[in-house]
């Protein structure tokens, strides 16, 4: 079992978040920042964008940003967290 996208919520991360450098989550695409402090600060490495709005997007287009639907898939049965059961 992987460690929770904090996009997503899936279990896609091979880490722990803070030490999933740069990691870009397959089911979302949000790349991991281990810099960001909060949902609303703005992530250099999602050009800018805040986590809440990658989740917003997350749950709008099943991806951190539209543009980015084409590089995502559905989540591995393994990565779906007992919650989303």
């Amino acid at each position: 079992m992987g460690y929770r996208c904090l996009c997503c919520g899936h279990l896609t991360l091979p880490v722990p978040d803070r030490e999933a450098v740069g990691y870009i989550c397959p089911v979302c695409f949000w790349e991991n920042d281990v810099f960001l402090r909060k949902h609303t600060h703005r992530s250099v490495c999602n050009h800018g964008m805040t986590l809440q709005e990658g989740e917003k997007n997350f749950i709008k287009f099943g991806a951190c940003q539209e543009r980015l639907v084409q590089y995502v898939r559905e989540p591995k049965e393994e990565e779906i967290p007992p919650y989303y059961c």
